[in-house]
């Protein structure tokens, strides 16, 4: 199989994954409180990123760690437990797409408060995100269009 036939797989099986997460905090959530899901999301993770990242740890320069710590608690260690609170009082619907709006808010941040540059391929692929947030929005019934609404208004 060439390289780019294996993009494409890796591609679409790393899609069903992510997009199945959402479901599967909800299924999870019938029997385990928000804490224990967190935590069991945490275990297997960190079990795979070792898993995979043996070899590599003892490469990372020591002035990286703390980065890579702050990188971790704030996009790995507290979203798992707040998408399984969250997923308590709203859809699994709601939460992916909120979620989906994360690179928006990245590329935005990125530009406005850090003056980070940007290419066109960034933008490009945001905005394809965007639109395929706007289409999931707008398949959903009028219920979720009014509660994203208002959650994204709320704050």
């Amino acid at each position: 199989m060439n390289s780019k036939h294996t993009k494409w797989i890796i591609l679409i099986v790393l899609s069903l994954i992510w997009g199945s997460s959402f479901i599967l905090i909800k299924k999870g959530l019938v029997g385990l409180s928000p804490y224990q899901l967190g935590a069991i999301r945490i275990i297997f993770a960190a079990i795979f990123l070792i898993g995979i990242g043996f070899r590599t740890i003892p490469t990372i320069p020591v002035g990286k760690w703390k980065i890579i710590a702050l990188t971790s608690l704030f996009g790995t260690f507290i979203p798992a437990f707040l998408f399984a609170i969250a997923e308590t009082k709203i859809s699994s619907t709601i939460g992916a797409v909120l979620n989906s709006l994360v690179p928006v808010n990245s590329l935005l941040l990125g530009i406005f408060a850090f003056k980070l540059d940007y290419m066109r391929r960034q933008i490009f692929g945001v905005i394809i995100g965007l639109l395929g947030c706007i289409l999931l929005i707008f398949s959903g019934t009028a219920d979720h269009i009014s509660r994203i609404i208002i959650m994204l208004f709320s704050c």
